[in-house]
């Protein structure tokens, strides 16, 4: 058990489903903000993103790429993903070169030509 999990839990009002359900979408979460970061685990300051995406994924449990739902008076629509993206732009990309891994920066600094050449780890 995981120091997140209790937290998702409480979050979500201590919904009776097993742990490993639970753990399963903190994972899922994890995977995906490692494939983004190019890390192999999720730094801290990722560990609230990591809960949001889990605790999307929970809600949309049988209802995955639905479009567009109304019952009585209701409407459900969901975003193209899996995540929304709104969500997704909270974590900073960091692309892999051949010269090691370099930080994506926004577009304004980008076009600036401030942050052109900076890679992490050297």
């Amino acid at each position: 058990m995981t120091a997140l999990l209790p937290t998702l839990k409480s979050l979500l009002g201590n919904p009776e489903v097993e742990d490993s359900i639970l753990q399963f979408y903190l994972d899922c979460a994890e995977q995906i903000i490692c494939e983004i970061r190019n890390t192999d685990k999720v730094e801290p300051k990722y560990r609230g993103v990591q809960i949001q995406i889990a605790i999307e994924l929970f809600n949309k449990r049988g209802i995955e790429g639905q479009n567009y739902h109304a019952e009585n008076g209701m409407t459900m629509t969901f975003e193209s993903a899996d995540i929304s993206p709104s969500l997704l732009r909270k974590i900073t990309p960091v692309a892999k070169t051949l010269l090691g891994v370099r930080k994506v920066e926004d577009d304004e600094n980008e076009n600036s030509g401030e942050n052109e050449n900076q890679t992490l780890g050297s």
